[in-house]
């Protein structure tokens, strides 16, 4: 992967969005969590840094925006609070609005917690984030590193013997969906038509997002916030990277409306 914020990469960012002769309509997602705000250890997660709203408020008067989260849409919604942006929920499956969960899957995701709550009943550090469509479990909560390691294998055995699940790891929490959900890339690939633009900038920085940099060229073009491997062929070296990246992105519009202005 290349450092995006290199002097010498900077002209990709410039080169996708188009310049003041062919501008793209160009959708800006993010993840929330790890992207947009500071990922912590406790699952009720943070909120962003006033500065990182302030560029953001400011991004999407010039871009299409959306937020495209594994909470649920009433949560992540509830953090991205008064910005123009599109917000999806549960990883894809609440695009733009909350949606009834239903019986069937609230049903189905209700046995797959109180499976894993009884498997689960004595390691340390474990919490349910039920979110009635999905299941999210927190693991190595406030423990050291044995007892983390120790936890993550007790909830992938246990998380492996659901049935009709698809399981996507994360930063501390395995996210539990029905098999047949929609992923971060089937949102993406859906808001680029619905919105009617060209292509989409994705930046993320869990397992979850490889599903939204999979798609890839040309309609993606990916981002990996922090250390790991990745899909993506660009990377922000760190969470904190992205303020400098929202003011790249309004220098590239601000750009084209002052020639157009000329």
């Amino acid at each position: 992967m290349k450092d995006l914020l290199h002097p010498r990469h900077r002209g990709a960012i410039a080169r996708f969005v188009g310049g003041a002769a062919a501008p793209r309509r160009i959708l800006l997602v993010f993840d929330y969590d790890g992207v947009l705000a500071p990922l912590v250890k406790h699952p009720s997660g943070a909120r962003m840094r006033p500065r990182t709203r302030a560029l953001l408020r400011r991004v999407a008067r010039l871009y299409p925006v959306a937020v495209v989260s594994g909470r649920a849409w009433r949560d992540c919604a509830r953090f991205v609070g008064r910005i123009d942006a599109t917000v999806v929920g549960n990883h894809g499956f609440e695009l733009g609005r909350p949606v009834p969960v239903p019986a069937a899957v609230a049903r189905k995701v209700r046995g797959w917690r109180r499976r894993l709550e009884e498997a689960l009943r004595d390691v340390e550090g474990i919490h349910f984030e039920d979110k009635r469509s999905t299941l999210a479990v927190h693991y190595g909560l406030g423990s050291g590193p044995e007892a983390i390691a120790r936890a993550e294998r007790a909830v992938y055995e246990a998380a492996n013997q659901l049935e009709g699940t698809r399981i996507i790891p994360g930063k501390r929490v395995l996210n539990v969906l029905p098999h047949d959900f929609p992923s971060k890339g089937d949102a993406v690939r859906a808001l680029v038509a619905k919105l009617g633009c060209d292509a989409a900038i994705v930046l993320g920085d869990d397992v979850t997002d490889e599903d939204a940099f999979a798609v890839g060229a040309p309609l993606v073009f990916g981002v990996h916030v922090g250390k790991g491997p990745s899909l993506a062929p660009w990377r922000l070296a760190a969470q904190a990277d992205v303020d400098a990246l929202l003011g790249l992105l309004i220098h590239e519009r601000d750009g084209v409306r002052a020639k157009r202005r000329a």
